[in-house]
């Protein structure tokens, strides 16, 4: 898949994070490092990227990328941070906070996994 076909992402990404989704793709592409977007989305406040095949020179790239979105509007791009309304989690600046609230401990988030044989078949 080329550069231009991980852009198709944008669209489902939140407006305010499209640049740093670009950079990341432009920062991987300029190091050599040829990668296939297979999902990006924003989860509890945060960007996720995720590539298959799994590309492990790309991690660095993308973690860092995850990290600035973290205290980048997902809105508008301007400095922000991680706020709550009503379980929901987004970053946001002043602005776009309105009605969120700083949460007094980063959110939890719990995962139940079944019992069962995990294989890679």
């Amino acid at each position: 898949m080329s550069g231009t076909d991980n852009l198709r992402w944008l669209d489902n990404l939140p407006v305010g994070w499209a640049q740093l989704y670009r950079d990341l793709l432009s920062d991987l592409e300029a190091n050599g490092i040829a990668a296939c977007v297979d999902e990006a989305k924003e989860k509890f406040g945060s960007l996720r990227i995720y590539l298959e095949p799994r590309v492990s020179e790309a991690r660095p790239y993308i973690a860092a990328t995850e990290e600035r979105s973290k205290v980048t509007c997902q809105k508008c791009g301007e400095p922000g941070e991680l706020l709550m309304r009503n379980r929901i989690v987004a970053t946001l600046c002043p602005a776009h906070g309105d009605g969120f609230s700083k949460p007094e401990r980063p959110p939890v988030v719990t995962v139940y996994m079944k019992p069962g044989n995990i294989s890679d078949e």
